[in-house]
């Protein structure tokens, strides 16, 4: 069995983000697809380690959607900024007696609400997959708005990129009109998410499967489900839930043996995932932000960093 470095990756979601940026302070853009209507753009930002500076390196990466159409660009803020596991390609889908794509077209904007849909391949057959960003006001908010508790279930507040990046100081704010994203995808059908960019070295989906069993060396609890996808279901597929754990969220991994390559996936779930927005009843995920919200970030990051 081939071996890899055991890595944590995002959980549940499909990360729809994706391109590789080399040179100081420059912008690389990526379009895909034509046409111009409603727009809407969510900030994130991203490290990863600059070998040639020694350290680490920030980017900020903005995804503005049009119909028809998605555009990215990314700006280095400190160091350069480069990130190989990103990913811009389009993607296989699979699902039950179903294989289709997820391409960068055939997108519909209708103001946070982003459609993306799924067309089965030599077929004019679809089902629909879109997200929806709900919004969060970030007006005031500082790094002591979330409070990390010993356990999962006593951590709450509003937890955004001034926990990631904590040499900002600690009384920094974000001004009046910075808002906070938070996505909930609706799906008319479970699926599996893939490119060729997921490809593992694994031979077989069992080598991954106990790959991926032995990711925590904490004994975390887990459960592993096999199952079949694709065309005639003839793809083996398998995912390894680990359940939460002191102050650690569950996670959950994908892999797909497709054509005899092993690919680790994206799975998202049939019907509407219900993210948390209530910061008294515990953490909210607040790294999506506007662009008041990502002005703000940039130069605090700039500036300690």
């Amino acid at each position: 069995m081939k071996k890899v470095n055991k890595r944590l990756l995002a959980p549940l979601t499909i990360s729809l983000l994706a391109i590789t940026l080399a040179g100081c302070n420059d912008e690389d853009n990526g379009i895909f697809g034509s046409g111009n209507s409603n727009e809407f753009t969510i900030t994130s930002f991203d490290s990863s380690y600059d070998n040639q500076a020694n350290a680490n390196a920030v980017a900020r990466i903005n995804e503005t959607y049009r119909t028809g159409e998605r555009e990215i660009k990314v700006r280095n803020i400190v160091n350069n900024y480069r990130n190989l596991g990103i990913n811009d390609l389009d993607k296989t889908v699979l699902a039950d007696n179903f294989e289709g794509k997820l391409e960068n077209k055939n997108i519909e904007v209708n103001r946070r609400t982003i459609k993306r849909p799924v067309y089965e391949n030599n077929s004019n057959n679809k089902f629909d997959y879109e997200t929806t960003y709900q919004t969060l006001d970030l007006s005031g908010v500082k790094a002591d708005s979330y409070n990390d508790g010993n356990t999962l279930t006593n951590s709450n507040g509003i937890r955004t990129d001034l926990n990631n990046y904590p040499r900002i100081a600690t009384d920094a704010s974000f001004p009046v009109g910075s808002v906070c994203y938070i996505p909930v995808t609706t799906s008319e059908r479970l699926f599996l998410a893939f490119n060729a960019k997921n490809e593992t070295i694994y031979q077989t989906l069992d080598d991954w499967i106990e790959a991926t069993e032995e990711r925590f060396n904490d004994n975390r609890k887990f459960s592993t489900t096999k199952f079949r996808v694709g065309s005639g279901n003839d793809e083996r597929a398998a995912k390894v839930e680990f359940f939460e754990a002191k102050n650690q969220p569950a996670y959950l991994y994908s892999g797909v043996d497709y054509k005899g390559d092993i690919y680790e996936v994206d799975y998202v779930t049939k019907g509407t995932t219900n993210p948390n927005t209530d910061s008294r009843r515990g953490v909210v995920d607040c790294t999506l932000v506007n662009d008041v919200a990502g002005d703000f970030l940039a130069e605090q990051i700039e500036r300690y960093y």
